[in-house]
């Protein structure tokens, strides 16, 4: 694998192509850079299979490079340090970032699942579409077989199953996921999406009912949802905000 580093501090660069090469002693790295323009340069001429990029650079962002690449055939994973949007936009996005000081195990997870899967030029001008205007109407979601673009208006409820969670569509579909409801409950937008229950996140846009007695709320769909007594409050008050929803105080 012919593999390009494009970061504007150099100690990142060494301690990077130091990771990557204790991962697998048989990569080849081409060349780096340290800006967009060198970055730009360097890719046309060696035409990379992975591309690791840092998103502050002194000429211009990550994104900046990237827009000036037609047809994006690298796998890419971003190198970043820590800021809250757009680490929130990588999640939606399902593309590949790590954090600054790299750890090698988040690298070597990272290298693996990237291995694995087929350069996909959509999913970045989506994610680089979706950053440039600061909102998320999807989200994508990874599985092992797949990465699935959803809108967000489209799920009704998510539901934590041990370690995984499994988003219910308004079509009947399931997606599982291998990651905790956390996660989820952490990254969608309150109120849109709230907490009912330790196992459960709805769209508030999709209930129905809520029954105040019996602590359950009724989606679109049908679907019985638990409220537990620890949210029951904040569920309370945010049905009685969105006027639609009928709320029930008998059983």
């Amino acid at each position: 694998m012919n593999i390009v580093l494009i970061d504007d501090e150099k100690n990142c660069r060494i301690v990077l192509r130091d990771k990557i090469l204790k991962y697998d002693s048989n990569a080849i790295i081409v060349g780096e850079a340290s800006g967009v323009e060198s970055g730009l340069e360097l890719i046309l001429k060696t035409k990379p299979d992975l591309i690791f990029l840092d998103i502050q650079m002194n000429d211009g962002t990550g994104f900046d490079l990237l827009n000036k690449i037609e047809n994006r055939t690298f796998k890419l994973i971003f190198t970043t340090a820590f800021d809250h949007y757009a680490i929130k936009a990588f999640k939606y996005a399902a593309v590949h970032y790590l954090l600054k000081p790299v750890d090698f195990q988040e690298l070597s997870e990272a290298m693996d699942r990237v291995q694995k899967e087929l350069p996909n030029p959509n999913l970045t001008k989506d994610f680089l579409a979706t950053y440039e205007k600061g909102k998320f109407d999807t989200i994508c979601l990874r599985t092992e077989d797949n990465i699935h673009q959803i809108n967000l208006v489209d799920i009704e409820s998510i539901k934590a199953e041990g370690s995984y969670c499994v988003f219910h569509l308004i079509n009947k579909k399931r997606i599982m996921i291998s990651k905790p409801l956390k996660e989820y409950v952490e990254l969608l937008p309150i109120p849109a999406f709230l907490r009912t229950h330790k196992s459960f996140l709805i769209n508030l846009d999709l209930v129905e009912t809520f029954n105040y007695r019996s602590s359950k709320l009724v989606l679109h769909s049908g679907e019985t949802i638990p409220v537990s007594r620890r949210n029951r409050s904040n569920v309370l008050d945010h049905v009685i905000k969105s006027k639609r929803i009928v709320l029930k105080k008998n059983s």
